[in-house]
């Protein structure tokens, strides 16, 4: 795997890695109720501290953007009509 083709996978888990865990906080905190974002648990800090590391490694907008641009490249036409990548990976000229 090169630099590039890891950048995607970093980004990709940088994105969706923090947002299933502000999730499964937040059912956390639906499941105790109003315990769920008392002091009586530690549920409500969590989430206040997940959330803001979202953030802070980059919003999760500019991570799903890089993902993005690499799955439209994937399957952008060149010229000819033909996939880039796919010539690639195949090895056709």
């Amino acid at each position: 795997m090169g630099n590039a083709e890891a950048r995607v996978w970093v980004s990709a888990v940088k994105a969706m890695v923090p947002e299933r865990v502000c999730k499964i906080i937040d059912e956390a905190m639906q499941v105790f109720g109003a315990t769920g974002i008392s002091q009586w648990t530690p549920l409500a800090r969590m989430y206040a501290g997940q959330r803001t590391l979202r953030l802070a490694d980059g919003p999760d907008e500019v991570h799903w953007q890089v993902v993005g641009r690499a799955e439209i490249s994937r399957y952008e036409p060149d010229s000819l009509g033909k996939n880039i990548n796919s010539a690639r990976t195949t090895g056709e000229k």
